[in-house]
């Protein structure tokens, strides 16, 4: 299937890694034109290198923190003047660190809420007016599974995943004659670096290995295995390309039937 991505300039936030990374990568296998950032410099240069090692098209990069509004501005601002007008958005944050409730002031729940509810609004905010000059575009907000089940020791996380998921509903109402679709995906149990740290601190927890840990774990998986990030960016690929026209407020999960809720 021709997807329709080849030139179609889309940004990536949060890119230089796990599965921002992951997705910019399918989007340039798909011959689009790139923008990947990320806050590390060192990381960032590697991502772009290793996506051009693996797909032949090479991305665009900024140095970029997403928690900041002048950032992601200016980031949006160097990509349209760059690449030109943005065709999709794919959002992307840090997950908060995991905790309950009683563990967390009001600048951990004000963080949380920067990283991963507000920085989604301002690239959305920003990323509009180029779309509409286009005619229309994709926005996609990654979360997690857990807007669908919430998940024990991430109050941060689940609290603020949620409110995506109702900002990103309302848009597609309201941005609908703007021919904008806009979705949510979010990825259950993804070989991912948060996976492998909040395994070890479950483990630790448990007082077993992280080995002993996982293979516990993973006897509750339907297919038996974690799923990988490519899995992951194929799907962000779909639904941000001109293959999907009528897909939109959609929330849907990468999680290999692990979460029982609908």
């Amino acid at each position: 299937m021709d997807l329709g991505l080849k030139n179609k300039v889309v940004l990536c936030m949060a890119s230089a890694a796990g599965l921002g990374k992951g997705i910019a990568t399918e989007m340039a296998r798909e011959g689009a034109k790139v923008m990947i950032c990320g806050h590390n410099a060192d990381r960032l240069t590697a991502a772009q290198a290793d996506i051009e090692k693996e797909t032949g098209n090479r991305p665009e990069a900024y140095l970029c923190d997403v928690n900041e509004a002048e950032d992601v501005q200016a980031l949006v601002d160097h990509t349209v003047n760059k690449l030109g007008d943005i065709y999709a958005l794919v959002n992307m944050g840090p997950g908060p660190k995991p905790g309950p409730f009683d563990s967390f002031a009001d600048k951990d729940w004000e963080h949380a809420f920067n990283s991963c509810l507000l920085s989604y609004v301002r690239s959305i905010r920003a990323v509009l007016p180029s779309m509409r000059r286009l005619g229309g575009g994709r926005i996609l907000n990654s979360t997690s599974s857990s807007v669908k089940d919430c998940l024990d020791n991430l109050i941060l996380s689940n609290t603020m995943r949620m409110g995506v998921v109702g900002m990103s509903k309302t848009l597609s109402s309201e941005l609908g004659k703007d021919n904008i679709l806009i979705n949510v995906i979010g990825p259950g149990r993804i070989g991912t670096d948060r996976i492998t740290n909040l395994n070890a601190i479950r483990a630790e927890k448990a007082g077993i290995s992280v080995a002993e840990y996982e293979k516990e774990d993973l006897k509750s998986f339907p297919l038996g295995r974690y799923g990988t990030i490519d899995e992951y960016g194929r799907l962000a690929a779909f639904l941000c390309s001109e293959a999907n026209t009528y897909i939109s407020g959609q929330t849907i999960l990468v999680d290999g039937g692990l979460t029982r809720a609908y």
